[in-house]
This record gives C-alpha cells, sequence and structure tokens, in this order.
C-alpha cells in the first residue's frame, strides 16, 4: 500500500498541475510530495520491510534523498522565479517525476530494471536542467544525454555480459543469480563495462566532462539533487554488482578498479579546482572528487567500508546545501565567478557565515561526517602500508583547501557600496538544515549493518 502512495501520488499532483494556474499551488503540491516521501522513508527506517521489498542498502539511498528533497522543496518556495507558468508547471511535474524514477531504483533488485530507472533519470533530468532555456543550459543537456547515454550504453552491454557469464538459467535478479554458476572471465568484462558505464553517470573521471556544465547550467534545488540524490543513485547498481563480485571471489579485482578510479578522479577534480574561479564548477569538480574518494574507501575496504557509506551520507548534504547556499549568492550578485562576489557579510550575514561553515565542512575539517571518513581511509591507508597513496592524499587535500579557500575569501572582503539582501526564510534555513543534520551525524555516528 504505502509503495502504491510513493508512485500515485506523482501522478496525481502532475494531472492536478495541469489545471492550476499558480506558481504557489504547484509548489505546495511538490513540498506534499517531499513530505510524503520523507515521512515514508521514516516508517521505513522505523518498520523495516514496510516499503515494499527495499533492503537495507535501498533504503539508505532512499533515505538520503529524501532529505535533500524535503530541503530542495522548501527551498523552491522561497526562490523568485521568473519563468513563465507553463514552462514552471512542466518543470514542476518532471521534477517529480525524476524523484520517483529514483526511488524505482531504490526499491527494484533487478539489474535490468535499476538500469531502466537510471537511465530514466538522465531523460527527466535533462529537461530540469533546460528550464531557463537558454544557449548554456541547452548545451550542457545535451552534452549531459549525449555522454551518460554512452555511458548507460556501456552499463547494458555490461548487463549482457553478466546474462552470458550465468549460462543457461540467467537472471538480472539479484536473488536468483547463482555464483557457483558464474564464469569468471564474464563476469569480470561485464564488471568492467557496469563500473565505466555506471562510473560516467556518477561522474567519475576520466569520464566526468558532462558535470560542471550540468551543474553550472542547473537551477540551485536541482543541483542539490543531481549532487545529493541522483549521484547515489547511480552509484547503487556498482555497489549491487560489488556484492556479486565479492561473493564469487573476484573483490581483489573490483577494490583495484575503485581504487585507480578513485584516485584519477580526486587528481583531475583537484587539478581543475585549483583552475576554476567559478562558485558552482567549483562544487561540480569538489563532486567529482568526492566521488572519487567514496571510490577509494570500497578499494580499500576494511573500516573504510564504513568510511564510504558515512562519505556518501556526509557529501550528499553538505553539498546539498552548499549548492542551495550557491543560488542565493549568485541571486544577490547575478555573478558566478569568484572575483566579483565581495561583500557577502554586508548583503546577507547568515548566508555568508553558513556557507563558510560548509566550506569547512566539506574539507573535512570537524564538525564534519567527512572529518570521520577521511581519518578512516588515512587510517587504512597506514595499516596498508600505502604510504606513497597516502602522501598524495594528503598533498591533493592541502591543494583543494587552499584552492578553494582562496577564491572564496575574495566574497568575504568589505565593500562599502553592498546593499543588504532580504531572503524567503525558507531560502536560507532549508541549506541550514541540512548542514545541522550533518553535524550532529559527525557527533552520533549512524550505524551501518
Amino acid at each position: 500500500m504505502l509503495v502504491f502512495a510513493l508512485f500515485l501520488y506523482p501522478l496525481f499532483a502532475a494531472f492536478l498541475s495541469l489545471v492550476i494556474q499558480q506558481k504557489r499551488k504547484i509548489d505546495i503540491l511538490v513540498i506534499l510530495h517531499a513530505l510524503l516521501h520523507f515521512g515514508l522513508g521514516a516508517h521505513a527506517f522505523i518498520r523495516r520491510g514496510s516499503l515494499g521489498q527495499m533492503d537495507d542498502l535501498g533504503l539508505f539511498i532512499f533515505l538520503i534523498t529524501s532529505l535533500v528533497y524535503l530541503a530542495a522543496a522548501f527551498y523552491r518556495w522561497g526562490e523568485i522565479n521568473e519563468g513563465t507558468l507553463r514552462r514552471y508547471r512542466i518543470h514542476s511535474i518532471v521534477l517529480m517525476l525524476f524523484i520517483a524514477s529514483m526511488d524505482a531504483a531504490c526499491l527494484v533488485k533487478d539489474l535490468g530494471l535499476i538500469w531502466i530507472f537510471v537511465e530514466a533519470t538522465t531523460l527527466s533530468s535533462a529537461i530540469l536542467i533546460t528550464y531557463d532555456n537558454s544557449k548554456a543550459s541547452l548545451q550542457a543537456a545535451w552534452k549531459y544525454i549525449f555522454i551518460c547515454s554512452v555511458g548507460i550504453a556501456l552499463a547494458f552491454v555490461g548487463l549482457l555480459l553478466l546474462v552470458l557469464a550465468q549460462g543457461s538459467h540467467a537472471s538480472l535478479h539479484l536473488a536468483k543469480i547463482d555464483i557457483s554458476q558464474l564464469s569468471a572471465f564474464w563476469l569480470k568484462l561485464s564488471f568492467i563495462f557496469i563500473m565505466v558505464g555506471f562510473g560516467t553517470k556518477i561522474g567519475l573521471a576520466p569520464l566526468h566532462f558532462w558535470k560542471p556544465d550540468a551543474y553550472n547550467a542547473a537551477a540551485p534545488a536541482l543541483c542539490a539533487l543531481l549532487s545529493g540524490a541522483l549521484m547515489n543513485t547511480a552509484l547503487l547498481p556498482i555497489l549491487r554488482v560489488d556484492k556479486i563480485m565479492r561473493a564469487a571471489g573476484l573483490g581483489a579485482l573490483a577494490q583495484d578498479v575503485y581504487l585507480l578510479m578513485g584516485f584519477i578522479s580526486v587528481f583531475v577534480a583537484t587539478i581543475y579546482i585549483v583552475k576554476r574561479p567559478n562558485l558552482k564548477r567549483i562544487l561540480a569538480y569538489s563532486s567529482i572528487e568526492n566521488v572519487g574518494l567514496i571510490m577509494i574507501c570500497f578499494g580499500l575496504g576494511g573500516s573504510a567500508i564504513y568510511a564510504g557509506y558515512l562519505h556518501i551520507l556526509g557529501h550528499s548534504l553538505i553539498k546539498a546545501a552548499l549548492f542551495l547556499l550557491a543560488g542565493n549568492i549568485i541571486r544577490f550578485f547575478g555573478e558566478k565567478a569568484y572575483g566579483k562576489l565581495p561583500g557577502l557579510l554586508q548583503k546577507h550575514k547568515f548566508t555568508g557565515w553558513v556557507w563558510l561553515l560548509g566550506l569547512f565542512m566539506l574539507l573535512g575539517f570537524p564538525p564534519s561526517p567527512l572529518f570521520v571518513s577521511k581519518f578512516l581511509i588515512f587510517g587504512e591507508l597506514m595499516g596498508r602500508g600505502m604510504y606513497p597513496q597516502l602522501i598524495l592524499l594528503v598533498l591533493l587535500f592541502a591543494s583543494l583547501a587552499y584552492a578553494i579557500f582562496k577564491s572564496s575569501f575574495q566574497m568575504f572582503k568589505q565593500d562599502d557600496t553592498a546593499e543588504k539582501e532580504r531572503l524567503s526564510h525558507t531560502a536560507f534555513l532549508s541549506p541550514a538544515v541540512l548542514l545541522a543534520i550533518a553535524i550532529i551525524l559527525s557527533i552520533w555516528l549512524p550505524v551501518f549493518d
């Protein structure tokens, strides 16, 4: 019954939106969807198994999506929207369908269906990116569709190879895959294609090219969902296949691939962050860096596995908050270049200080869940005697911190001409609540079974 509510409401709200003539009322439909989503997630957390056949991994991703979506929905309420009613209506309908696609991917345990729903998120999010119908957003959306579709096609080939690896009684349902009958050769090949394919959707280097443009063009609430929810959903099939690899005795290969792509992603992201003064692009490259760290966690294994899940949770909350705050800052100044954003504290003191707190947390300074996850990564690297990799990560983190703070501190320069700005309470409280939750989780660390 609860599953029906989860998917019927977006359809009901979509039809209702077609006859509503006010943007505020459409916003209420989106907020009600977000509240329903959060309520169902909380209920499923308290009563495991009450939301269909969703397992703990799917519920973990679902709950993160609930928190980010709720913050994004309330943030939209406080946004100044100058688009037409028709365009806003389409955007809101597609937004709810976008969330429903991610929910379906969390719910099902068939890799083929997960592939379909992840592809559905590509199409729906591309429409959302083009909301303002500008040349930049259209180019970003087409680039996003093209690169991610190539990745999804590679993932599809990987699934076909997984079927081939099983012989006569093949299935893509996780419970029906007979590990003992898997061909090691075809399974290895399948994993590589799946990793590269869905890795493209996640934004792992060197297939990350769509991410900076898409994030730069997207609205703040959508950026929060792309980085704080969609990235996790695209990571889900990789984590599903990872369990198959480990059960088949091929976990070492998977870990080597994770480490390789993880270190490449962190390195590439650091290089671009140092060179990019653009507010949203720096956050986009930071997402590439952090997904690289997540892959390093799963590549290391041991205590770093816990760090990986904690990093997923912490990064989602913190990055979503920063994208929402970036939307406020861009609204104040009408610019994205750091050099043109002085006097932030004069314009809106609360946004300025919360932005600075978010940056500290993103870089892994306490109080932040990322401080704990990075500490565990360093500990695992030292325990395995991987000192060159440890030194490389420390140097990359130091470069990242220097580049981000050097750029961000320009925003805090005194500007005597700056005038105070007014914001809706939901526009600055939504990101603040996400950061508050992240701080709480850094103190009372969650337990992942």
